[in-house]
């Protein structure tokens, strides 16, 4: 009798929990880019399924959906942007202040760019950029903007 109240409630749960999720349905574009990045990466197709299955006994496509499920997707949802879908000339910029500092976060397609805001100085931290012909983030970090 336990077990069947146990499965109830679950079962509760879970329809709850759809019904409620259901307005953050979002582009999953992370696991979409991963699912790009396994295609060009060899024209075999018999070695794209293998990587494929490769990719999902190390759980990168797991880990993909889930942080496009529980982060991105939600993220989309209450700020109506992507961070991950940005389109060519889009760029967003926030604010945030952190241990007495001023910190600017500037995202575009492809790149990400962290600097320390103090009065009128900027001091770049970091840009991470991605080069989509290598598949590869590049990390620049503590110059000073101009």
């Amino acid at each position: 009798m336990k077990k069947m109240i146990r499965k109830m409630t679950l079962a509760g749960l879970l329809f709850t929990l759809s019904l409620t999720m259901t307005g953050c349905f979002g582009a999953f574009q992370l696991t979409r880019n991963v699912y790009q990045w396994n295609e060009t990466v060899t024209p075999n197709k018999f070695a794209q399924t293998l990587l494929f299955y490769g990719m999902n006994v190390v759980p990168v496509y797991g880990v993909a959906t889930f942080l496009d499920f529980f982060v991105f997707n939600l993220v989309e949802f209450w700020s109506g942007t992507n961070p991950i879908a940005m389109a060519e000339g889009e760029h967003e910029t926030q604010l945030v202040y952190m241990d007495g500092k001023w910190y600017e976060m500037e995202a575009s397609k492809n790149q990400f760019v962290v600097s320390e805001v103090n009065d009128d100085t900027a001091k770049l931290l970091y840009t991470i950029k991605f080069d989509e012909n290598t598949h590869r983030f590049l990390v620049k970090d503590k110059q000073l903007a101009d």
